[in-house]
């Protein structure tokens, strides 16, 4: 018998809505006004939002808890404004990563006048009371991403001080990757960005996503052209 990798499927069709004046916003784990039961923090993983602001639209945002914000622009650059007063405009093919202490605030705002943009954001719990704000960017190019997982935010390294890394891969049909952990207690996290994947025996459509944990390796396999996938690797303890 074929053992299987502990792990838990959040569908895309399941995920919470949310829809204001500024913003479509579909929350894959508990966020702000939307709870469910079963959606509850992987770890130190606790945001999963694909978010869409309109034209000239801005939205707040307060850390409920010592984090680092991840965004990632999938369509149209966006503003960043600190709690300063101060902007940083994150551009697509760009990776932007703020650490904060709980309780500061920051926005994001689109900066075109009809344009929607949309990104993923991800949040991840930070180290107390060490915590000091910092702002960081990676860049990188699609063309890195065929056919492999192109690690964008590498972890623990003198550039970076972060519990997580990052990859993201662009794939043909029938193409296969291997990601191999830093850590083996860490957790995995993929998210399908566009097309389909089979990640260790589970089918993940298109923004469907997949927590895996006990193992060393995630094998996954591209099932459609252009298949885009997010894999993040987060440390429970220790920093990776």
């Amino acid at each position: 018998m074929i053992k299987q990798t502990p792990g838990k499927i959040f569908l895309s069709d399941q995920r919470g809505q949310v829809q204001t004046p500024q913003l479509n916003r579909y929350s894959t784990l508990n966020f702000e006004h939307y709870f469910d039961e079963h959606k509850t923090p992987l770890g130190r993983l606790y945001a999963v939002n694909e978010e869409t602001v309109g034209g000239f639209q801005t939205v707040e945002y307060r850390a409920p808890r010592a984090s680092h914000v991840i965004l990632i622009p999938v369509t149209g650059a966006l503003d960043f404004i600190f709690h300063t007063g101060s902007l940083a405009t994150v551009d697509v093919e760009e990776l932007f990563v703020y650490t904060v202490a709980a309780g500061s605030t920051f926005e994001i705002r689109n900066p075109y006048p009809v344009q929607n943009i949309s990104y993923l954001q991800l949040w991840v719990s930070a180290e107390e009371p060490e915590v000091k704000p910092r702002a960081r960017v990676f860049g990188f190019e699609f063309s890195a991403l065929e056919n492999q997982l192109h690690e964008l935010v590498p972890g623990v390294s003198k550039a970076t001080t972060l519990p997580f890394s990052l990859h993201l891969g662009k794939f043909d049909g029938r193409k296969e990757a291997t990601y191999q952990l830093k850590r083996k207690d860490s957790l995995i996290f993929t998210f399908v960005l566009a097309g389909a994947f089979e990640v260790e025996g589970r089918l993940l459509h298109e923004k469907d996503s997949l927590a895996l944990w006990e193992l060393e390796e995630v094998e996954l396999e591209a099932l459609s052209n252009n298949a885009l996938v997010l894999v993040l690797e987060v440390a429970q303890s220790a920093l990776l």
